[in-house]
């Protein structure tokens, strides 16, 4: 799962949203949490959590995919 979305975000930078948002619905991820610069999901079946950086027009900046694990382990807070 991880390298399908990793194919969903490669070349994406400045990207808007909403077409990598349509793709992730159907591979099971549903949205968890949103501000003006991320928008956060989680694939619950796979523990697998997502968070999308969003630059000027609501376009792809950058993402993070990590386990459930992974980021309970991260020093970083997370907004949600």
């Amino acid at each position: 799962m991880k390298r399908t979305v990793e194919r969903l975000f490669k070349d994406s930078c400045n990207r808007p949203l909403r077409g990598i948002e349509r793709a992730l619905v159907p591979l099971g991820f549903r949205e968890v949490g949103a501000d003006p610069v991320a928008i956060a999901f989680e694939h619950p079946e796979m523990e697998l959590y997502l968070e999308i950086g969003l630059g000027d027009a609501r376009c792809v900046h950058s993402y993070l995919l990590v386990t459930f694990e992974e980021k309970g382990r991260k020093r970083r807070k997370f907004r949600w």
